[in-house]
């Protein structure tokens, strides 16, 4: 038991080497290399839109358009095709309409990809919070072991919580990967759909 407790506590700061380098967010929990927000440069190569991100939240349509596009579970043929359609309708207001389109959908996604990062800063900081907390239960336990039986009933009780703990963290780890990768996958859209969007405006 002593030696298992051991192993499984040293899995946190094993993961806290990986994920944050010097001078990175002590709290972040992936491996993958921290970027606070997207940056519109790294993502379209297309005429300026700054003025667009002001107004198109006024454009109902737009905005309705911008939302159901965002929405991962939609292929990105469809909403390929929504865009092309999109712009087929906006006639001689197709190139203001399209950089309307990416505004919002530059918008939406960076807000969803901001609330996705403030989660994983919220699970580093439990999970690093939990570690502590193990590692002082563990500390205790062996400190009441080494006092001989006097102390059976707070041991075993100890013993339960810990192992309930190094469970929690240990799935909580697991699970950690598939998090990881959710800002990756809103980027990777936004990309896809910047790309579209950019072809258009030059056929």
């Amino acid at each position: 038991m002593k030696r298992r407790l051991l192993a499984l506590v040293s899995l946190w700061p094993t993961l806290s080497v990986q994920a944050a380098p010097p001078g990175a967010d002590p709290n972040w929990p992936c491996q993958q290399i921290k970027v606070p927000e997207l940056s519109i440069a790294a993502i379209w190569n297309g005429p300026p839109v700054d003025s667009y991100r002001t107004t198109w939240e006024q454009d109902s349509t737009v905005a309705e358009l911008a939302h159901r596009l965002a929405q991962r579970r939609m292929p990105l043929d469809q909403a390929e095709a929504e865009i092309k359609s999109f712009a087929e309708n906006a006639g001689t207001e197709k190139q203001s309409r399209l950089l309307t389109l990416f505004a919002a959908l530059f918008d939406v996604l960076s807000r969803e990809r901001d609330s996705i990062m403030a989660g994983l800063d919220r699970f580093g900081t439990r999970q690093k919070e939990l570690a502590a907390d193990i590692r002082s239960e563990n500390e205790k336990l062996q400190e009441l072991q080494s006092q001989g039986g006097h102390h059976q009933a707070e041991v075993e009780a100890l013993t339960e919580r810990l192992n309930w703990d190094l469970q929690v963290f240990q799935n909580r780890r697991e699970s950690l990967s598939y998090a990881c990768n959710a800002p990756t996958l809103v980027e990777q859209r936004l990309f896809a759909l910047a790309r579209s969007i950019e072809g258009l405006l030059h056929s």
